[in-house]
């Protein structure tokens, strides 16, 4: 049994059988949705960060195609890891994170002192 399945059943207000129905619901969640036209990512202007492991359920291309419609985004595929990157990777994601949050906020100043020229 894994660890996630484990926590559930022991912290679920809903009781240790409803884990079957929440993995039914993920299962279909991740075959079927979502359904966003990449053209409407155009419209979302907020920094974004878009991390895949190279081993990942969502295939690199698929991130780099949402990376891609996003117009303020950054990718980063992390090597050697699957959709549990962060566990498996916690340093480097650590660091893609702060160095994207960094250069954000940096971008945010940049563009805040030019406005107030």
């Amino acid at each position: 049994m894994s660890p996630e399945r484990l926590a559930y059943e022991r912290l679920s207000p809903d009781g240790p059988a409803h884990a079957d129905v929440v993995w039914e619901k993920c299962v279909r969640l991740w075959t079927t949705e979502p359904h966003i036209d990449p053209g409407d990512l155009a419209s979302a202007t907020a920094p974004t960060l878009v991390l895949a492991g190279d081993r990942d359920t969502v295939r690199p291309m698929h991130s780099l195609h949402i990376a891609s419609a996003l117009p303020n985004a950054r990718l980063g595929i992390v090597p050697g890891t699957t959709h549990g990157l962060i566990d498996e990777k916690p340093e480097l994601v650590t660091a893609l994170i702060l160095d994207f949050l960094a250069e954000a906020a940096g971008t945010h100043a940049e563009r805040r002192s030019s406005h107030t020229k």
